[in-house]
């Protein structure tokens, strides 16, 4: 005789779920990709790229989401540590020149981070 136990783990993760109403709402109130995903719970943009191609498909209707389709690599973004990390081969600077063990100063004006070679 073989026993089926129906005890759920606790460490078992909350997945987010499919609601074509919420994300239609967000996306016609002009929210972006963030603020769905905060409050959809994804925490990848695969994830938000898929549920927003099902709804398309639903609706027979295109939703642009803001910020949806941004490379990470052009627009550097700060991570959970604090940290902003800058590939600069893909931020096409053709004027700028750098190599190892260069030093830069860093300053925050207007609303902006300038990098000043040391």
């Amino acid at each position: 005789m073989f026993y089926i136990s129906l005890e759920t783990d606790e460490k078992m993760k909350t997945e987010a779920k499919y609601d074509p109403t919420l994300d239609r709402d967000m996306i016609l109130a002009g929210a972006d990709a963030g603020a769905i995903m905060e409050k959809v719970c994804i925490k990848h943009k695969q994830t938000l790229k898929q549920y927003v191609l099902k709804l398309i498909n639903q609706d027979k209707t295109f939703y642009d989401v803001r910020k949806l389709y941004l490379k990470d690599s052009h627009h550097p973004t700060v991570n959970k540590k604090g940290e902003l990390k800058i590939n600069l081969k893909n931020l096409k600077l053709p004027d700028l020149t750098v190599s190892e063990g260069d030093q830069y100063s860093v300053e925050y004006a207007d609303g902006k981070i300038i990098l000043t070679r040391v």
